[in-house]
């Protein structure tokens, strides 16, 4: 009987031999104190603080040593009913006495006095009992993960713990912060999300019984933050709500869309066709004149930033004509768009002087402007609109240049030469 009762003992010995680990090692590396791992390798449980402890600790200890834990407890049920049933030694018999002593007598009294005494024990142990049971803070140990973790790779964990039975365990210092309750053994599990870089969990256990909490413990778990080696929250792709693909608009596009919050938006544009003329210029004569637009010139590239609710929001100023727009982030694939600016419904001019003066004569519909008949000097800059003409004369043909409904004409003609534009809207 005596080698069965000390088997476990003798089970987790070996085993720990065989790993080739001391007891103190264990005790860093599961948390279990080396005086209880000493007594459950001795069989001493008298020095064990519990049956539910003692199962807590042949689960963990079990695990560090690779043997199935519910094995090791049906020894160590095996071995604790064994040692309540074992039988004890006879009482030897006394020796005669020389002389005969007096009989005890049992009076009402005397039994009186002994219901009395056992009850005020049994109160005293009862209180001493609770005094124990309710100043003791209950133990709260985790057991998986053992130690701070690093270089984790999921935006996740599950923590496993023993504690008090049926104890409440809380969780905080983290993003999300359950509670769970421990099972009649005092195990607990709990699954929690995390971030990218350094999660510090913080968990204390309430004890239902005694209504007492316990230590602190902490565990840090750093999560990977480089986006090719480690999972992450899912980005938000680049989408363009604005402007729509093959949509006709004014001189400024609106673009708009949503992407990664605080993400730069590159907004570019390129010319796919030049706009045609819905206008005609002829001299003073009524011949038509011969013109060579210019093409135009596509911005420079436009940067949004999206926003803490990842929308973005801008425009794009551009001239008449066919655009094509690429919208692109660090992060995403390029989004194009092709779009048509429209020239307006009437004529909008602008007259620049360039490299000298000249003598200048507007009219609008058939009415003189207020600069019409002076001299316009170099870097003068004069805006014309009309429903349905415009007359522009100048004593200095080569350095004015005209722009009509957003489309460079150029250069008017010669330098010194006196030259007349009539322009007039097609289509009446």
């Amino acid at each position: 009987m005596t080698d069965q009762v000390h088997r476990l003992g003798e089970v987790l010995r070996g085993a720990r031999e065989a790993k080739g680990v001391d007891l103190p090692r264990v005790e860093r590396e599961t948390k279990i104190r080396e005086r209880y791992l000493s007594a459950l390798e001795r069989g001493e449980y008298r020095e064990l603080p519990g049956s539910v402890y003692t199962k807590g600790f042949l689960r963990n200890y079990g695990a560090y040593l690779g043997l199935d834990p519910e094995y090791l407890i049906d020894l160590y049920r095996l071995e604790t009913t064994a040692a309540a049933d074992r039988p004890t030694a006879p009482t030897p018999p006394r020796p005669l006495a020389g002389r005969r002593s007096r009989a005890f007598v049992v009076t009402p009294g005397a039994v009186v006095a002994g219901i009395l005494t056992i009850l005020v024990g049994a109160f005293i142990a009862y209180i001493g009992y609770g005094l124990v049971t309710f100043a003791r803070t209950p133990e709260l140990r985790i057991t998986d993960p053992a130690g701070n973790v690093s270089n984790h790779r999921d935006l996740s964990i599950t923590i496993r713990g023993i504690t008090a039975p049926n104890a409440t365990v809380r969780l905080s210092n983290l993003t999300e912060n359950p509670t769970v309750q421990a099972d009649g053994s005092g195990a607990f599990e709990v699954t929690v999300p995390l971030l990218p870089g350094s999660n510090v969990a913080r968990l204390i256990a309430h004890d239902p019984v005694t209504g007492r909490d316990s230590e602190v413990e902490e565990r840090t778990i750093v999560v990977a933050t480089d986006p090719g080696a480690s999972p992450s929250a899912p980005a938000v792709a680049l989408e363009v709500a604005e402007p729509a693909d093959g949509a006709t608009v004014g001189g400024e596009v609106a673009i708009g869309g949503t992407a990664a919050a605080g993400a730069a938006v590159t907004v570019s544009a390129t010319l796919v066709e030049a706009p045609g003329l819905t206008f005609t210029v002829t001299d003073a004569a009524g011949e038509a004149v011969s013109l060579s637009p210019a093409d135009p010139v596509p911005p420079g590239p436009a940067t949004l930033t999206a926003g803490p609710d990842d929308a973005f929001t801008g425009s794009l100023s551009l001239a008449p004509g066919t655009w094509e727009l690429t919208i692109v982030t660090d992060a995403s694939a390029p989004v194009v768009r092709t779009v048509t600016v429209g020239q307006p419904s009437g004529l909008r001019a602008t007259v620049s002087i360039d490299g000298a003066e000249s003598y200048v004569e507007l009219e609008e519909d058939g009415a003189p402007t207020a600069s019409s008949g002076s001299i316009a000097a170099d870097g003068d800059e004069i805006t014309l609109e009309a429903e349905d003409a415009l007359r522009i004369r100048v004593g200095n043909a080569g350095a004015v240049r005209v722009t009509v409904n957003g489309i460079a004409l150029g250069v008017m003609g010669a330098d010194g030469a006196v030259v007349e534009w009539r322009i007039e809207r097609s289509g009446g």
